[in-house]
């Protein structure tokens, strides 16, 4: 077929569209923090994952048995039926059947698991029918594995998961569980599902781990690997009769190591982690191939040329292999694909079952199931490319379609055409504690806002941060809020990322804070309330490179009432990019603030006093400001060149004298004589009032 040469670059449509204070002559930190310390990240992303328990695999050889006492067993060839409440000792090797449970809607079952093998062709391996709550315990030394060996199962289907149970569901004990599954999702229930002690590793092609009303992980240690979907994940955002909140994802405890094709952790509510006694590590996408899960293709595109494209026909792949006949998926419309500026195709996208090496396209008569023959137009049979996320329709000629294969990117680069966010919630994330890491090709936390949730309510979307270690490396933004972010403690590293954090409200209180970005490190953008980025304590550390890139960017106001804050934008005009650079005001009343780059505003009247300089050239290196009497008052460092500057600082008092050295070389001393001293120079216009790009 002949080279795509139009649409060489493709990028994806984005989808998801203080009191004033006189210049201060306090030099007593607000947050108890000395201006010449500079606190390291506590996480540096060496992850303390867990070890694969299959490792030390034991094959179950003896004969399969259940052992109950006070309950009722049936066997219908190797189907094992439980009726009846109970304890039920589970032992041996059951290949290709099944246990199913049918008991009372208020009996409580348990499983005791003691070497058990179970694995099944034709249906779920372990299914609850019916039950008031269903334990499944691995006994302590013991290796257990249920394998769902269905060839083909669709997402959507009753039974879809190798464990699934229609009642609230326990995994517990102190042994080893193994669950895999071909094709289907690992662990399911309708209702609450609950970890607690038990070591299992789960290996599938939809949901690792599912709860629809609640997923909680009080102890133990999980490896969640999802092929073709998410790791962990609720659906039900509704209130219980009793008036209790369903839909969050809780983990207060173990060590949980989740590699997913889309989304880590995935809530229809709120996503918590409550716990020191807590470490997760979320690897997405890309991330998640390189942590062992198996490369997949998730999703396919079909761009169709505009002048093509008609809503008057379906659209399908079919896909299949030499020895197979197939499996049609429509390509449905999801959004517009860009050429430079202008919206050339209509982008379509369908799911990739698993197992399948060729495709044809087919179009046909909207609503018509295709057969492989009732087709307007198709394209000649071809091999997958595998390293490609697009087939592209060049031309439609008669009943042929000529088509190539392309790589279609978001308008950031490597983050993925669908979702593949770290930790995702369709209302809050609260972080109090724990060890988090998430390296992700999408958002690495994102909350949602205004979503209609299940009970009625509108989504919130806020996330809150007041202890713990976080770790982030993602192709989208660290942490994305539609409303609040709120920062009050704990330690984030957030090493790469398109945007740091974005939102409508961000606000640091305290904790220490590392963030490198593509973009801007810190956006408050338009939302539901004025936009705002305040600091009132903590450090802050920021570091964009140069291009359109703003350190801070605010389409309202920055506030500072506390805190150590260093903000470095590599560009050095201030028309081009900025360190802080605001739609409203900037307000300093407390704390410190040294900002590289082009200086597009600095604080108002009534701040405390600042410093500017367009004509000192600083180099990577260690950096102090001394007092009149040698005193170190402010220390901060710096990686690149830099050539303008600005510091507003409580540590700054009218009629003092200062000097900003590196080691003991002086590179620069000045008077403040006034609570605002010096110039921009050519590094940019500044304020007091703004100036400069908005």
């Amino acid at each position: 077929m002949k080279a795509l040469k139009k649409i060489a670059a493709l990028l994806l449509a984005v989808l998801m569209l203080a009191a004033l204070g006189a210049c201060s002559n306090n030099s007593e930190e607000k947050d108890g923090r000395e201006d010449t310390a500079t606190p390291a990240p506590a996480n540096e992303g060496d992850s303390d994952t867990v070890v694969d328990p299959t490792n030390e695999e034991r094959e179950t050889t003896a004969e399969f048995a259940i052992i109950n006492a006070g309950g009722s067993v049936s066997k219908s060839g190797s189907v094992y039926t439980i009726t009846a409440a109970g304890e039920y000792s589970v032992k041996g090797r059951l290949d290709d059947g099944q246990i199913v449970i049918r008991a009372g809607s208020d009996d409580e079952v348990k499983l005791i698991f003691e070497n058990v093998s179970i694995s099944c062709s034709t249906a779920a391996p372990i299914l609850v029918v019916s039950a008031g709550e269903v334990k499944i315990k691995a006994e302590e030394g013991t290796y257990n594995a249920v394998h769902d060996e269905r060839v083909s199962i669709e997402d959507d289907e009753e039974y879809n998961a190798a464990i699934w149970s229609d009642c609230d569901l326990d995994l517990v004990g102190k042994g080893t569980l193994i669950v895999t599954s071909a094709s289907a999702g690992g662990v399911k229930t309708k209702d609450d599902l609950s970890v607690k002690n038990v070591t299992a590793k789960i290996t599938c092609e939809g949901v690792a781990l599912r709860g629809n009303d609640s997923v909680t992980v009080e102890s133990g240690e999980l490896i969640l690997v999802s092929n073709g979907g998410d790791g962990v994940k609720t659906a039900n955002s509704d209130v219980s009769k009793k008036g209790n909140q369903k839909g969050t994802v809780l983990l207060s405890g173990g060590r949980i190591d989740v590699y997913a094709a889309k989304d880590g952790i995935s809530a229809a509510y709120n996503v918590e982690i409550n716990s020191d006694k807590c470490t997760v590590n979320v690897y997405t996408a890309d991330y998640a191939v390189q942590g062992g899960a198996e490369e997949t293709s998730g999703e396919l595109y079909l761009a169709v040329p505009a002048q093509i494209y008609s809503e008057a026909y379906d659209y399908y792949f079919f896909f299949y292999n030499d020895d197979s006949n197939g499996v049609w998926a429509k390509a449905e419309y999801e959004t517009k694909i860009y050429s430079g500026r202008s919206a050339s195709h209509y982008g379509l996208k369908a799911a990739v079952p698993a197992g399948y090496t060729n495709l044809i396209v087919n179009i046909v008569e909207k609503g018509t199931e295709p057969d492989g023959s009732n087709y307007l137009a198709a394209s000649e049979g071809e091999t997958i490319n595998t390293a490609m996320n697009c087939y592209v329709i060049n031309s439609v000629s008669g009943d042929g379609i000529s088509c190539d294969w392309a790589k279609l990117t978001s308008s950031n680069g490597d983050k993925t055409t669908y979702s593949s966010k770290g930790i995702k919630a369709g209302n809050d994330i609260i972080i109090s504690g724990g060890v988090v890491t998430v390296k992700s090709m999408d958002d690495a936390l994102h909350a949602n806002e205004g979503e209609n949730l299940d009970s009625g309510a509108e989504s919130t979307g806020n996330i809150t941060i007041s202890g713990g270690s976080l770790y982030i490396e993602c192709a989208d933004d660290g942490i994305h809020a539609d409303a609040n972010v709120t920062i009050s403690g704990g330690s984030i590293n957030i090493k790469e990322s398109h945007e740091g954090i974005e939102a409508n409200v961000i606000t640091i209180n305290e904790g220490v804070l590392y963030i490198n970005a593509q973009d801007d490190a810190m956006n408050a953008g338009k939302g539901t309330s004025t936009p705002l980025i305040s600091i009132n304590g903590g450090y802050v550390d920021v570091t964009t490179p140069s291009g359109d890139t703003d350190g801070v960017d605010s389409n309202g106001n920055f506030e500072m009432t506390g805190g150590f804050a260093v903000i470095r934008c590599g560009a050095a005009m201030g028309g081009m990019a900025g360190s802080i650079d605001v739609d409203g005001k900037i307000t300093v009343t407390g704390g410190t603030v040294v900002a590289f780059g082009g200086v597009c505003e600095t604080p108002e009247s009534g701040s405390v006093c600042t410093y500017i300089s367009g004509e000192t050239s600083l180099g990577s290196g260690s950096y102090t400001v001394t007092d009149a009497s040698g005193n170190v008052i402010i220390s901060f460092e710096v990686s690149s060149n830099y050539s303008s500057f600005w510091i507003a600082s409580d540590k700054l008092v009218k009629d003092g004298s200062y000097s900003l050295r590196s080691g003991e070389t002086e590179l620069v001393s000045w008077s403040q004589s006034s609570e605002t001293v010096g110039s921009a120079g050519n590094g940019g216009m500044h304020g007091p009032g703004g100036g400069g790009r908005h």
